[in-house]
């Protein structure tokens, strides 16, 4: 609460297992402020295989859906959609992992359909508890690039 701005927001989440793999639940958002006072409700499911995770999102404002899945050892790959009918906006990513243990190596990308695409390499350089991370990303649209790195202690 804003005892200030006489406003307030309240999140409830419910969820629970129908099943060993699926969870179904909801989520009520209220809030009030000074001429205005609203509510939205959303309806969750997820379902979790031995090699693949599943969600769905469904609501007032829209739907968000997303499938994860585990190729192997050292392969992860992920979707998501996003669609937005306040906006009316509608979005899709695509994206992965790739990990070489051996090399102490994870390398993670990126494309969406806001046309960025993205990458970030990790390194650990053991015996040291330091992870350095190389990263980049690159929206055509908007003709924006961004890179950098971090060292990670711990």
């Amino acid at each position: 609460p804003d005892l200030l701005g006489e406003s307030i927001i309240l999140v409830a989440h419910f969820l629970q297992s129908v099943t060993p793999r699926l969870v179904l639940g909801g989520e009520m958002v209220y809030h009030r402020r000074p001429g205005e006072e609203g509510a939205i409700l959303t309806l969750a499911g997820k379902y979790t295989a031995p090699k693949w995770v599943a969600t769905l999102n469904v609501g007032y404002g829209g739907a968000h859906a997303s499938y994860y899945h585990r190729a192997n050892e050292q392969v992860q790959v992920g979707v998501e959609l996003e669609a937005n009918t306040r906006l009316q906006d509608t979005t899709f990513a695509f994206g992965y992992q790739l990990n070489l243990p051996q090399a102490n190596v994870v390398f993670r990308g990126l494309l969406d359909s806001n046309w960025s695409v993205g990458g970030v390499l990790e390194k650990k350089l053991p015996p040291l508890p330091v992870t350095l991370a190389l990263g980049a990303f690159l929206n055509h649209w908007k003709n924006r690039f961004h890179c950098g790195f971090s060292v990670i202690v711990g």
